[in-house]
């Protein structure tokens, strides 16, 4: 039965409603994913719940349906020939004429359709298409697309053409034939592999749970909890706790709301004020009853007075004797290297890497392997930059970031790569230490197409490029970071202008790499929540020492590189084997509108090359998962061959190959690189700008006289000067709401006596 919807005052709020009264299932995304909502896969959302999410996810501002019952088909191929012709093929599976198309980054779309009997998610093989992965999914039981909002890459909404979903009901979707589509799938597959560079097979699908809790000592511990709610509801001691038919109902203290919402039955929690879902041990982290979820399935444990060993529960160094096959297979498919030793030394960076790295260790007053290894790798991506592509078609340019506090010794690793780069009569690859613009940066490649910047404080360069306003040409660096980190062996125009002399000049091959340090603070200050997931994080390698080096008293200061490290240089520079065109390639390296000749690093043999997909596949599993982990990791194996090539070329360029043990030292690097940054964001990001612009309206009303301020002058506040007023009004609501500022007629706002304290 259709909802009415209710009267609002946001078109985001109109929009979800639409959605709800046309039968489909809403839900709140932020990006391409609905964060921070648990259980979104169960949610069945009402009016009062989408009225909630303004308050409740309001960086969460596109919107969402759940799939299953609604099929999207994604033709996800950004090549506009190859997708024109899949196009074409989709148009004869019957309906699909009819059908709604949603378009996010055109030529790419995707048809929506209806069905009767909802499948999981089908997904052809990749195929490699101008450098870049492309394949057809069919979205399906567990999966959710966007429909509404801004594209996360593009910048502008999302188009429709056959109408929207907010004018289609569900039950005027043309009903999907799996045969046909079935065809279609193998004929788009087809088209794929007359125009691809090469193919790998799709991951294979995931059976999923019987249900969301989780399997094994998890899972028992939360059914044996929704079986005695009574034995450990009550002591949550969350507001409101009463009986409720079969269960409890409680108000969701961590929420901020006042509301008894929160559902405790025996089928399972829900949270009605938000639609979302939670597990037993879920609701006991977030009430603060433990650090995480083996401390609350302890606690649970406790309360429903069972022993752990009977839920399942193994001790860490009790004995497991699984059979001799599965400890192979297990160990086959680990995702980690298979030993601990850290890639962070000169022994394990190895050849030219290892020497520069030793050097500035030698030199140094405080001793950071991590910075060291950091600065050598961007020495080599300079050296090599549009000079080689990876066995896969990419360059070497790359974004490294040193996190590290005061007393790390952050400065000499900056200091001595420039040093060792000018020293070997290559200072044409050094660029600027800071840039303002995209503008900027596309000077420096005109002039120097290959090169490496040093930035003292990547952070205030984060701080810069997310600052709101539209005068901030700072903003215009992160875009010319998202495409150029894909160009080195393609081709970027920069900006065109109406400058005759510039229009349409290519840049051929552009080989960008920057190195900046910055302290935790800083730069997870400046780094945004879009930060996160629109790419720009997955761009980079994070490398945080966690050590504090003791500090030293180098007899050499590092003013002047050894002789011996300078002639290792000059050897492996004449010993480069460029390709056949020799009499050009010097030159070419050099000038920004020739394109050079790319020697391509080869597999060592077909064990590297298996290592390297092995990884990769473990990246894509890893964002089937959790797809708002995409915005982190997923640039993690292309960060891998691009260290790995790097690595080969360090022991020396002549016949140099990627082996197995190069891609296991780029991907220990690669994965230390997404723990830091996920440990980073967790411990030292700020709040979102919600939080921000609640906590400044806090500030500014303890601040004025009496706790009152009007409207007008509250605006003009630090911290709430500048913000758009949907998301001022949105503090105002939930700071209403948790009673700290009184409802009144929204002239005046007035703290009250909670609000005070």
């Amino acid at each position: 039965m259709n909802v009415a919807p209710k009267q609002s005052t946001s078109p985001m709020t109109d929009t979800r409603l639409a959605l709800l009264a046309n039968g489909y299932r809403p839900l709140p995304c932020k990006g391409k994913f609905p964060a921070g909502f648990s259980g979104w896969q169960n949610c069945a959302a009402t009016p009062e719940n989408i009225a909630a999410w303004e308050t409740t996810h309001t960086e969460n501002s596109n919107t969402g349906i759940l799939t299953g019952d609604v099929v999207a088909v994604d033709v996800d191929v950004s090549s506009p020939d190859v997708s024109e012709r899949i196009l074409q093929r989709l148009l004869d599976v019957p309906g699909a004429q009819h059908a709604p198309v949603r378009t996010g980054r055109d030529p790419k779309a995707m048809f929506f359709f209806r069905t009767d009997t909802p499948r999981d998610k089908v997904v052809t093989d990749f195929y490699t298409i101008g450098g870049v992965d492309q394949r057809i999914e069919v979205m399906g039981t567990g999966q959710q697309v966007i429909v509404d909002g801004i594209h996360p890459d593009t910048g502008k909404p999302y188009a429709w053409s056959n109408g929207d979903l907010t004018t289609i009901s569900i039950s005027d979707l043309p009903v999907i034939e799996w045969d046909a589509l079935s065809e279609f799938l193998i004929d788009a597959s087809a088209i794929m592999a007359r125009h691809a560079e090469k193919h790998k097979p799709a991951p294979a699908p995931k059976r999923r749970p019987a249900n969301d809790n989780g399997d094994g000592y998890f899972r028992n511990v939360n059914e044996a909890a929704l079986a005695n709610l009574v034995a450990w509801v009550p002591a949550l001691k969350l507001p409101k706790t009463k009986r409720h038919g079969a269960g409890f109902r409680a108000v969701c203290a961590w929420r901020g709301v006042r509301n008894a919402n929160l559902s405790f039955h025996p089928e399972g929690i829900t949270d009605w004020g938000s639609g979302e879902t939670h597990t037993a041990v879920d609701v006991v982290v977030k009430a603060g009853f433990a650090d995480g979820v083996t401390s609350a399935a302890e606690w649970l444990c406790n309360r429903l007075g069972v022993d752990k060993a009977a839920m399942g529960w193994v001790e860490k160094d009790a004995a497991m004797l699984p059979p001799a096959g599965l400890v192979a297979k297990l160990l086959a498919k680990k995702a980690k290297p298979d030993n601990d030793a850290s890639p962070f030394t000169p022994a394990a960076a190895g050849g030219l890497m290892g020497e520069i790295s030793k050097w500035i260790l030698d030199t140094s007053r405080r001793k950071s392997p991590e910075l060291a290894v950091m600065a050598s790798i961007a020495f080599m991506s300079a050296f090599y930059g549009r000079r080689v592509a990876t066995p896969t078609g990419c360059g070497v340019n790359l974004y490294l970031a040193g996190i590290a506090g005061p007393g790390f010794g952050k400065e000499a690793p900056l200091q001595r790569l420039t040093a060792a780069l000018q020293e070997a009569s290559m200072a044409y690859l050094v660029g600027a230490g800071e840039v303002s613009s995209a503008s900027s940066i596309e000077k420096i490649l005109r002039r120097k197409p290959v090169v490496v910047m040093p930035w003292d404080e990547i952070g205030d360069v984060l701080e810069a490029i997310n600052q709101r306003g539209s005068g901030n040409w700072s903003s215009t660096i992160r875009s010319a970071m998202l495409q150029l980190y894909s160009k080195s062996t393609g081709v970027w125009f920069g900006k065109e202008t109406t400058d005759e002399t510039r229009l349409g000049e290519p840049i051929y091959c552009p080989s960008m790499t920057i190195i900046g340090t910055s302290t935790p603070t800083r730069f997870y200050g400046g780094l945004s929540e879009k930060n996160l997931s629109d790419g720009f994080a997955a761009r980079m390698i994070f490398v945080s020492p966690r050590k504090r080096p003791v500090r030293a008293n180098p007899k050499n200061n590092g003013l002047k590189v050894p002789k011996s490290l300078l002639q290792r240089i000059k050897a492996d520079q004449d010993a480069f084997p460029w390709p056949k065109r020799v009499g050009g390639a010097e030159p070419q390296w050099r000038v920004a509108e020739v394109k050079p000749a790319l020697l391509e690093v080869p597999w060592h043999d077909e064990a590297a090359e298996q290592r390297w997909i092995e990884f990769e596949d473990w990246q894509e599993a890893e964002i089937e998962k959790d797809e708002s982990r995409d915005g982190i990791i997923g640039r993690a194996a292309e960060n891998a061959v691009r260290l790995a090539t790097l690595r080969a070329l360090s022991r020396g360029p002549e016949g140099a190959a990627v082996s197995v043990a190069d891609v296991d030292w780029a991907r220990a690097i690669v994965l230390s690189s997404i723990d830091a940054v996920e440990a980073g964001v967790e411990r030292f990001m700020t709040s979102s700008r919600f939080e921000e612009v609640c906590n400044a309206i806090m500030a500014a009303l303890r601040a004025a006289q009496g706790g009152r301020l009007y409207r007008a002058e509250l605006l003009k506040r630090r911290g709430v000067k500048g913000n758009e007023t949907r998301v001022v009004d949105d503090a105002i609501k939930r700071l209403q709401e948790t009673g700290d500022i009184e409802k009144t007629d929204g002239k005046t706002f007035v703290l009250t006596p909670a609000g005070k304290g």
